[in-house]
């Protein structure tokens, strides 16, 4: 350990060649070491309103009343999805790529993206979409409407609009 205590030599020593090799090692260190996300991290949800293809995977039937990342309680025979992608409150159109089958979703949850997969849906979906026996499918996310962070929402490529915003206005 360094210390400002003089050396049995009498002299100080010095940190200056410490601090200078220390800044030396870590000019040296590769962007990419700096800039990695660790697994299970939650990204910035994308408020592109653009499509997405994936896995979707299950919500187990047991977490039925448990709260979500927006506050309300899990319902099974509900329509509520989690997303590794979309931001709470969105709506989307979720298709089984293997037989076509689709389905009006909202996003309730939140959930760290692993592999592919970026959609976990609830009982009621898996059964539109016709998941019978399957844990794990390949999906299309066509966002409908995309809640921006000031308050308005991008109108997605899953309704034919993409791009345009819109301004919620209260009903008086």
């Amino acid at each position: 350990m360094w210390s400002w205590r003089p050396s049995p030599s009498g002299r100080r020593r010095s940190l200056v060649p410490a601090a200078a090799l220390l800044l030396l090692l870590l000019a040296a260190l590769p962007a990419s070491a700096q800039t990695a996300m660790p697994e299970g991290m939650l990204p910035a949800p994308d408020r592109s309103g653009a499509i997405h293809r994936g896995e979707a995977s299950v919500f187990a039937p047991n977490l039925a009343g448990r709260r979500m990342a927006s506050g309300a309680r899990f319902d099974p025979k509900s329509n509520s999805v989690a997303s590794s992608d979309l931001p709470l409150g969105a709506t989307a159109r979720v298709t089984n790529l293997r037989n076509r089958r689709s389905t009006i979703v909202a996003v309730r949850d939140r959930f760290p993206r692993r592999g592919d997969r970026i959609l976990n849906v609830s009982p009621m979906v898996a059964r539109q979409l016709g998941m019978r026996g399957s844990s794990v499918i390949r999906v299309e996310v066509a966002p409908l409407a995309v809640p921006q962070a000031d308050g308005g929402i991008r109108i997605g490529q899953g309704s034919g609009l993409s791009g345009r915003k819109a301004y919620v206005t209260p009903v008086r």
